[in-house]
């Protein structure tokens, strides 16, 4: 597909730091919400008393929004202005923050949710499309990727902390709607920043992006379903699926993701990796909390102070992550990075019990440099094996990958029937499969980094 560049955009100059750290504000807000419903989800349960099913929406619901929107948002980025993308998207988390916050049953909540992850779809790929324009490769796009990456996780890590103290204190509710002014001052402060457009030729793939959505949401049904559903549904359901994604490739993409972007192995490598350090990550977190809840006799807010260590660490580490892509590369680093994290949590499969606090202390510090490692690693691989022009399109891809690994960690545990849900339970079972999902997508990663590019997209 033919690219046209505006000369406008070859000309812009960088954002100031503070700018950058603002914008990416807005991968902090939601990140803490991509991981925030893990505390918040027992506090809902209470209130609501939904079924299964439902239950399973409110937690998954945003991540299906934001990973089945992400390609069509990312062609959008590179289509027109992204600080106008930025700014709709911020304002449609926002406003999804706030449904959440006043929402009178849990069907309301789901909407909400969907919301929050559409506004988050379209503000992601746009503020690493605006951080990273006019800069070449190298150590200042190296650093804006970086804390790109680290905003990000940050607020996923943070989003098991925060939320958990205002569930405790002021109810489940406030959790949601101390998103709201921090959304106005993102607003407020990128408001002026200087118009960021590059232009691509070709149209939109809006129904390649709906498919895309359906399809993500029939796999989780299936694989949470796998327990509980009869052979006829589920062969049912698998042949839909099939039938789904062999439309989407033979459309010449994934949801609009063209084949010369995911085509290129380091990105598509990265996508796998960031996908297992989502599916593990999420997934054992979400046990441990039920668990140490469910299990331990703990509120929200101590299984909060227990996780702390891990965002503490990622922000620590993070500077050295970088300079550990630039010294040994991203791909050792993020092999480093997975290994660590799936070492601790196979640490914690021991110790999730009794007089073991400060071992999980220190597993949660581990899994933080771990984190601290991974994101920039595969950011930075993904980012430097493509052009500028197709950067809005590639940080979706990226940022798709994550939140369907996530997705997918949740619906794997729930199958496997390995969730804590009463006193006597163990989080054993679900950590060590939280564990082997690392292991699992770290190795596709490796094969999918060092196979040939096919016919139609550029070897990196």
């Amino acid at each position: 597909m033919p690219l046209e560049t505006d000369d406008r955009a070859a000309q812009l100059r960088a954002l100031p730091r503070t700018r950058t750290l603002v914008v990416c504000l807005a991968l902090f807000l939601e990140g803490m919400s991509s991981s925030a419903i893990n505390v918040q989800i027992g506090a809902v349960e209470g209130e609501f008393a939904p079924g299964p099913v439902e239950l399973q929406l409110i937690a998954g619901v945003f991540l299906i929004s934001y990973a089945g929107l992400l390609p069509l948002a990312g062609q959008l980025v590179d289509r027109s202005n992204r600080r106008t993308l930025f700014h709709l998207g911020v304002v449609l988390f926002g406003l999804g923050s706030l449904a959440c916050a006043l929402a009178p049953a849990a069907a309301f909540l789901v909407v909400g949710r969907f919301t929050q992850g559409a506004g988050a779809a379209l503000s992601a790929p746009a503020a690493l499309a605006l951080i990273t324009a006019g800069l070449p490769e190298g150590p200042a796009r190296n650093r804006a990727v970086t804390t790109y990456g680290a905003m990000g996780a940050v607020g996923f890590s943070t989003g098991l902390v925060v939320p958990g103290a205002l569930v405790t204190a002021l109810g489940w509710r406030s959790s949601f709607l101390v998103l709201v002014p921090i959304v106005l001052l993102v607003l407020a402060a990128t408001w002026r920043i200087p118009p960021s457009v590059a232009h691509r030729s070709g149209r939109l793939d809006l129904p390649g992006a709906l498919l895309l959505t359906v399809a993500l949401g029939l796999a989780l049904s299936l694989v949470s379903g796998v327990g509980s559903l009869t052979v006829g549904p589920l062969g049912a359901g698998a042949g839909v699926l099939v039938l789904l994604v062999g439309v989407l490739v033979r459309r010449g993409g994934v949801g609009g993701i063209p084949r010369s972007t995911f085509g290129r192995p380091r990105v598509l490598g990265a996508g796998l990796g960031l996908a297992a350090v989502f599916a593990g990550v999420l997934s054992s977190m979400f046990v441990l909390s039920l668990d140490l809840q469910a299990g331990g006799g703990m509120d929200a807010y101590e299984v909060g102070l227990l996780i702390l260590p891990q965002p503490l660490a990622f922000s620590a580490a993070s500077r050295a992550g970088a300079a550990a892509v630039g010294r040994h590369g991203p791909g050792r680093t993020l092999a480093v990075g997975m290994l660590l994290i799936a070492t601790s949590l196979v640490l914690l499969a021991t110790v999730t019990r009794g007089p073991s606090e400060v071992r999980i202390l220190i597993a949660m510090a581990a899994i933080g440099v771990g984190m601290a490692l991974s994101f920039p690693a595969a950011s930075i691989a993904a980012i430097d094996a493509t052009p500028e022009a197709l950067r809005g399109t590639t940080a979706g891809l990226l940022t798709t990958a994550q939140n369907v690994g996530g997705a997918l960690g949740l619906a794997v545990v729930t199958a496997l029937d390995v969730v804590p849900r009463e006193h006597g339970d163990s989080a054993t079972p679900g950590l060590l499969v939280a564990a082997a999902l690392i292991v699992g997508g770290g190795l596709a990663a490796v094969v999918a980094a060092r196979t040939r590019a096919p016919e139609g997209a550029h070897a990196c």
